[in-house]
């Protein structure tokens, strides 16, 4: 309980005050965006080169865990790219951008600040972040595209190899691996300035986070119950249940990798679901509406993670 009261309880009073803001006008939807675009362009990107370069390349623990998240991950997708097709009769896209709520969590926003915070945490947690953003999004981003039939497989085929490379997280990971394997110093003024914009990342992250759920206009629910209550089972039931049980499987002993990978598991819909759909058009008030539903649930499940592994 030691453990919700001094890290859950300051990360959903951050989230609660970047409500406040939002409410009370003092920022906009807007500046929300602006403020996500520094954590995901920079800070986070900063955050994450200084945990990996100071650090020794991913070894089997890693992977374990890596792999264990994408089996969750997989399932789920698979689950929700099927079932709203049967159940709700959407077209292919649409499932994608399901599949997309059903799978991607808010690992950047809400996940990683709390893992940063704990010690043992953060290294198998960007194990699983790396699993979601080479391997997870570019098979999302390939169901939610719209369908090309005009002979551009080969084009297709290099945006889904190509695509993760131009996520600065992923990027900012990448980097830090080779920059630790290739055996560079890492301290001094170098450390310093990763140190002080990765500080940045988690605090401004929680913030913005609760300013986006504050201002954005989201769908009455009894409209999208039936969708989103499915997104919900996948993103918070089944992707956790098939991770752990994965886990366990695979053969994961360490405490810490338990925590951090439960954590992961356990975070909602991710706001860069709503911002995907958003960009193809397609599912947008399902998305907003899983984003505000599992945030809700993920009080409950954050706060269950660190009773049990803080």
């Amino acid at each position: 309980m030691s453990a919700v009261l001094t890290i859950a309880l300051p990360v959903f009073a951050v989230i609660a005050a970047g409500i406040f803001a939002g409410r009370a006008k003092l920022l906009s939807l807007s500046e929300s965006d602006a403020l996500n675009k520094f954590v995901f362009r920079f800070a986070m990107p900063c955050a994450l080169f200084g945990l990996t370069a100071g650090a020794s390349p991913p070894d089997a623990k890693d992977l374990a865990v890596g792999l264990s998240y994408g089996a969750g991950a997989l399932a789920s997708l698979t689950f929700g790219y099927v079932l709203s097709q049967r159940l709700f009769g959407v077209t292919k896209q649409e499932a994608g951008a399901h599949a997309l709520s059903s799978t991607l969590g808010n690992a950047v926003f809400l996940g990683l600040p709390i893992a940063l915070t704990i010690d043992g945490w953060a290294r198998p947690f960007v194990s699983a972040m790396l699993i979601e953003g080479t391997i997870i999004i570019a098979i999302l981003t390939a169901l939610i595209s719209p369908r090309k039939e005009d002979g551009h497989a080969i084009e297709r085929a290099l945006s889904f190899i190509l695509g993760p490379l131009k996520n600065p997280l992923i990027m900012g990971m990448i980097l830090g691996f080779i920059y630790s394997a290739l055996g560079i110093h890492f301290e001094g003024p170098v450390r310093t300035f990763f140190d002080l914009l990765g500080r940045a990342a988690g605090p401004t992250a929680l913030f913005s986070l609760g300013v986006f759920l504050a201002t954005h206009q989201f769908p009455a629910f009894q409209s999208v119950a039936g969708r989103v209550s499915l997104i919900a089972f996948g993103k918070m039931a089944l992707l956790p249940a098939v991770a752990l049980t994965t886990a366990h499987f695979l053969g994961v002993s360490d405490p810490d990798y338990w925590g951090a990978l439960a954590l992961f598991v356990a975070v909602p819909s991710g706001v860069g679901t709503f911002v995907m759909a958003s960009q193809y058009r397609v599912y947008m008030s399902e998305s907003a509406a899983a984003v505000s539903f599992t945030t809700i649930i993920s009080i409950f499940t954050i706060s269950a993670v660190l009773v049990a592994f803080g």
